[in-house]
């Protein structure tokens, strides 16, 4: 009989399969709902509700859920790490998440005014950060740094694959806003539950416990960043995805103001093909980096290939502009999800503090969507759609994009 390691140990164990697949399946609930809520059906309804200020009511809904993210991150991923349950401390801030989102999402479909919409979705993201932070935490948890590389795979495949399942449904099948909404609340019933109810984690002793002080949680939320490699890991993953919001967040304006086509349809295509250079990519580059060991190369010419996918929407606002630069920015991301996630999990200071440390770069993930919002916002505004706003949009897309490869060099724990 194998003896029981602690909930705060370095895990040596694969998790098995049924746990990787249970835990891939929530990350797809969250970029599903996500990406396709913001990606068109928040568009469309901001569309009915305002259509003479739709850019800037889908700005202020950005702000906002991105500020809500951020606090439920951190709050999620610290309580999760004092959370005694028996099946473990992840499990049950799945499923209040879900529970949460559901919800919300149905609540989001029958709303027709713009606080109404501000409101309801960030309850929305109250329950997918509860999702999101639980199920990034049970990373390191439970899966061994040799195979967290192709774990994190997994990860990058969902958030490629989700967002182009939930887009293809909410475009096609479930084109009304309350029939989309309603949909993406039943399948992240079918998503995000079996990891809560089918999975088990180690369960934190009493003896274990940090500190359930709020004060204290609010106090330790900055220390991590006190050490280096975790600060260079987080200014990284900031970057990057202040790049990768610029490409995205006003995709579907892009294609309808520059290309001159259907936005539904083509931002359906040219997911397609994003998430299959991710989906490529974040395959090969895991296993890559598990085997090798080295994280940090592979991040760097991920995130330059990002910066190259920028320049085609930039200068060539035609469909093959946009055909090449989502395959590019897919088999970048792709590339990055994979292996910068390993990376992360290494650069964690305090083993009982992964969750709230996680949330902490949670932040990192989030913070560049209120930023994204407010710097696309202001480059529409200053520069015109059909003028040079969205070439100066994609050009601070490519330079974010450029200083995330700077920043992964300083960091000397991680090859």
């Amino acid at each position: 009989m194998v003896a029981r390691r602690s909930a705060l140990d370095e895990p040596t164990r694969s998790p098995g399969g049924r746990w990787l697949t249970s835990w891939t399946l929530g990350h797809f609930a969250f970029f599903m709902v996500m990406f396709a809520a913001a990606q068109v059906v928040l568009p469309r309804q901001a569309e009915a509700i305002s259509p003479a200020h739709r850019e800037t009511v889908v700005s202020v809904v950005t702000l906002v859920a991105a500020l809500v993210t951020i606090v439920v991150n951190v709050l999620v991923g610290a309580y999760s790490d004092r959370t005694l349950a028996a099946r473990g401390r992840r499990q049950i801030w799945v499923l209040l998440g879900a529970v949460v989102t559901i919800i919300g999402l149905v609540a989001q479909g029958y709303q027709n005014t713009v606080v109404g919409m501000v409101v309801i979705w960030a309850l929305v993201q109250v329950g997918l950060s509860s999702i999101s932070a639980a199920l990034t935490a049970a990373l390191p948890d439970e899966v061994p740094v040799t195979e967290r590389a192709r774990a994190s795979s997994l990860w990058g495949i969902a958030s490629a694959a989700g967002p182009l399942i939930g887009i293809a449904l909410v475009s096609t099948v479930f084109a009304g806003v309350v029939s989309a909404y309603l949909a993406l609340a039943v399948l992240t019933v079918f998503l995000a539950l079996p990891f809560a109810v089918f999975t088990r984690g180690v369960p934190l002793l009493a003896a274990e416990r940090p500190s359930t002080s709020f004060g204290a949680i609010v106090r330790g939320t900055l220390a991590p960043l006190k050490f280096p490699d975790f600060a260079w890991a987080w200014v990284g993953r900031f970057f990057i995805q202040l790049s990768n919001a610029l490409a995205q967040v006003y995709l579907w304006f892009y294609l309808r103001d520059r290309v001159g086509v259907d936005p539904d349809d083509w931002t359906l295509y040219l997911v397609v093909l994003y998430t299959a250079g991710v989906v490529g990519a974040a395959i090969v580059a895991g296993r890559i980096s598990d085997r090798t060991g080295r994280r940090k190369m592979l991040i760097v010419w991920s995130s330059v290939l990002q910066g190259i996918a920028a320049i085609f929407y930039m200068v060539w606002p035609t469909t093959w502009g946009a055909i090449i630069g989502s395959l590019l920015l897919g088999v970048g991301f792709g590339c990055y999800a994979a292996v910068d996630q390993a990376l992360i999990t290494q650069v964690l200071p305090r083993p009982e503090d992964r969750g709230k440390d996680l949330g902490v770069i949670n932040i990192a993930n989030n913070l560049p969507y209120v930023f994204a919002g407010a710097l696309g916002g202001a480059a529409l505004a200053l520069f015109g759609r059909e003028a040079l706003g969205y070439p100066v949009l994609y050009a601070l897309s490519l330079i974010t994009a450029l200083i995330a490869a700077l920043t992964v060099q300083p960091i000397k724990s991680v090859r």
